[in-house]
């Protein structure tokens, strides 16, 4: 059963991060509002995309099909998905599964976060470890891809704290 309660908590710190409706010149993804972006939705009107909307988009299209729910600890669950957002699916499997080799794992590096990678993912000796080999992942990715005036920002976005998890 997928845990409705664990995606709300994540999707509010994706919608969080990703804000309003922007059409930036220098954004790779053109046109977006809460994240969604008119490159990857050719169809969808974006401008008058509305957030129920956008979360819908998100469980469907991301969330369920890459199996964020499966990850246990909820900041790396957060991080995650927010990265399987911002960056792309394969991109954060292969970012998760070098966190797990950096962390003393031996996965295969493909971008699948199938249950071999979920259960080295579940079953780390460090979770905080893990989630900072991760981010640290995610933040060179930004660096290598020289996103210029979004550099910034991306870098922000990836250490960022989900204070929704804060109580």
């Amino acid at each position: 059963m997928v845990d409705r309660g664990a995606y709300e908590t994540a999707v509010a710190f994706v919608l969080r991060l990703e804000g309003g409706y922007s059409d930036s010149p220098i954004d790779p993804g053109g046109e977006t509002k809460f994240g969604i972006s008119k490159r990857q939705y050719p169809d969808l009107d974006i401008r008058a995309l509305t957030e129920d909307e956008a979360k819908a988009i998100y469980w469907r299209d991301y969330w369920l099909p890459y199996y964020c729910d499966r990850i246990e600890n909820a900041l790396l669950r957060a991080h995650y998905f927010s990265t399987v957002v911002n960056i792309g699916p394969e991109d954060a499997g292969r970012y998760l599964q070098r966190a797990v080799n950096g962390t003393g794992g031996c996965l295969t590096v493909d971008g699948i976060v199938g249950p071999v990678t979920r259960d080295a993912v579940n079953n780390a000796a460090d979770p905080g470890l893990l989630l900072n080999a991760f981010l640290a992942q995610v933040v060179e990715h930004h660096i290598k891809r020289g996103y210029d005036g979004l550099l910034k920002g991306l870098v922000r976005r990836a250490v960022s704290v989900p204070t929704e998890l804060v109580a």
